[in-house]
């Protein structure tokens, strides 16, 4: 992944201008933390799935975002079962002290599907968002270049550090170094070196393309501002459609 979320690709949500991919990512975490019905929930997981399979996102982007938020979400619903031992009143079974009821279960459900839906519609935009991407559409949006490559750097930390940790590990192999506890300590402060070698690096090719020169009030260009096509806007107006209909659901008590 070359220390990105981010994998190539040229499937139709890697074409999609990023800010209706935001747009929505915003619109599936507000529908998904405003409604609770297993249902919506449900087919919400199965359409953010299936816009993957359209999109040809790579199986490993999409299996390692399920790897890792997966057991995280198997935990709450453990440690809500074991927390909600009073509550409901259709006792489905009873183990000693702790009883589960149809209610309880129902509940530890919908908590595990809102916490899937609203990673995956995070990752949505993240997944499928390159780092020239984001900084286009941020600028559109009319924030500083500097702000927005923060933002971005902030955003892939952790695939950053992932790959600083591997190289590190490259140059303690090729040294001989024997994996001990020690040699993981130094491996980490290898890595946290490399991280800020890049961060420095990075200051230094702005500033010598003029970033930070104070322009006055001329506002700064891009070589390829980012436009929003006509296929964006259909895909805008669908989502805030199909976002209206679902608060009319809720609002009449679906």
């Amino acid at each position: 992944m070359n220390g990105r979320f981010c994998t190539p690709g040229d499937g139709w949500l890697h074409r999609l201008d990023t800010r209706v991919k935001m747009l929505i990512s915003i619109l599936l975490v507000v529908l998904c933390a405003w409604w609770g019905n297993w249902v919506f929930l449900a087919a919400v997981l199965v359409l953010e799935q299936l816009m993957f399979v359209a999109d040809r996102t790579p199986a490993r982007s999409v299996g390692g975002v399920w790897a890792v938020f997966a057991p995280v979400a198997a935990l709450v619903v453990i440690v809500m079962a074991l927390c909600l031992n009073d509550y409901g009143d259709t006792t489905l079974w009873q183990f000693g002290w702790w009883r589960v009821s149809a209610q309880s279960l129902t509940l530890c459900g919908v908590v595990a599907l809102r916490i899937i839906d609203i990673v995956f519609a995070l990752m949505l935009t993240v997944l499928t968002t390159s780092r020239r991407d984001w900084i286009r559409a941020l600028s559109a949006l009319r924030v500083p270049y500097p702000a927005a490559s923060r933002f971005v750097d902030r955003l892939n930390w952790l695939p950053r550090w992932r790959q600083a940790v591997r190289e590190a590990r490259r140059r303690q192999d090729v040294r001989g170094v024997a994996r001990t506890p020690l040699s993981r300590l130094r491996r980490w402060l290898i890595a946290h070196d490399l991280m800020e070698r890049y961060d420095d690096h990075a200051v230094i090719a702005e500033r010598l393309r003029g970033v930070y020169i104070d322009r006055g009030a001329v506002r700064r260009t891009l070589m390829r501002p980012a436009h929003m096509r006509p296929v964006d806007w259909l895909v805008a107006c669908a989502a805030v459609a199909l976002a209206a209909g679902v608060v009319a659901m809720i609002m009449v008590g679906w």
